[in-house]
């Protein structure tokens, strides 16, 4: 078998290539160096305020991270609990939502236009708009209440805030999403089901839920990698604070390199928190493909 001429592969195949050319560079130069750069800053002492640091130092910010931070396991912590609260309330109220406007009622296109508001209004006026209704003093929540209550600056209470703050904006896609996987669903499975004497709540339970398995997912990967990278939200409303009580990994990363300038440190709570997100992403992986078998 002879060996491809260069010229004519070039010839043939260059121009797919030089389409795929910008995303690749992208890729290079804003995903995998950065995370390159990060893992390997982790092993250094890098301070920005230190003139001579940078220093190779091995394991020494994992080890100090993991077992003489104390400030590191509550954070963490934090993290799941934003995560995994802001996922189920999401779910809790998109499922109804969806079988909600999936029926025709007077009004339909306008409710599912106004639906969308939260998902489409950029995350730090959100921010300002909910810090706002929150305040102690002007805030809209204290008015309509009658009360002067620091609804931010209550350790008791401010995670319920904060979670209120994250359905609101997560609603809207997570509805959206299970609304177009039951608009997917053929008709005749639940004509077939109605025969079989099947009422309305078996029908959702052994067609619906089930045919709407691989949606919810899907949906659940993306609001959990959301939660868990994104951090704009809590740090308009609260910096992280009192003290670390709504702190999260990313807000950590961002006042260990920014605030601290301890670049070395923030970078191994960075890779800390990739790690993590990595094993989640396998375990969806396996749990995805079971029930894509189940469904196929």
């Amino acid at each position: 078998m002879q060996g491809r001429n260069p010229r004519l592969f070039w010839k043939k195949y260059g121009h797919y290539y030089a389409f795929l050319a910008p995303t690749l560079i992208f890729l290079l130069f804003f995903q995998i160096y950065p995370i390159l750069s990060s893992i390997y800053t982790s092993f250094t002492d890098l301070n920005m305020i230190k003139p001579n640091s940078g220093h190779f130092v091995g394991l020494k910010n994992y080890v100090k991270l993991l077992t003489n931070d104390s400030k590191f396991y509550p954070i963490l912590w934090n993290s799941f609990v934003w995560v995994l609260g802001s996922t189920v309330l999401q779910y809790f109220f998109a499922i109804p939502a969806s079988l909600l406007l999936n029926r025709k009622f007077p009004g339909r296109p306008v409710v599912r236009g106004l639906m969308m508001v939260p998902w489409v209004t950029p995350v730090i006026i959100m921010g300002l708009i909910w810090r706002w209704i929150y305040d102690g003093d002007y805030g809209l929540l204290n008015y309509v209440l009658g009360t002067s209550y620091i609804w931010l600056g209550d350790k008791t209470v401010v995670w319920q805030a904060l979670l209120l703050v994250s359905l609101w904006k997560g609603l809207p896609y997570a509805t959206l999403m299970f609304l177009a996987g039951l608009q997917g669903i053929p008709a005749d499975l639940y004509e077939a089901a109605y025969v079989d004497g099947a009422g309305k709540l078996k029908q959702f339970w052994y067609v619906t839920l089930p045919m709407l398995m691989p949606v919810i997912l899907v949906t659940a990967l993306t609001s959990i990698v959301q939660s868990w990278t994104k951090f704009e939200v809590i740090w308009v409303l609260t910096s992280g604070g009192p003290g670390y009580t709504t702190s999260i990994l990313p807000t950590y990363i961002y006042s260990k390199s920014f605030r601290d300038f301890q670049m070395g440190m923030g970078s191994a709570v960075s890779v800390i928190a990739m790690l993590i997100m990595m094993v989640f992403v396998l375990v969806y992986l396996r749990i995805y493909n079971k029930s894509s078998e189940k469904v196929g």
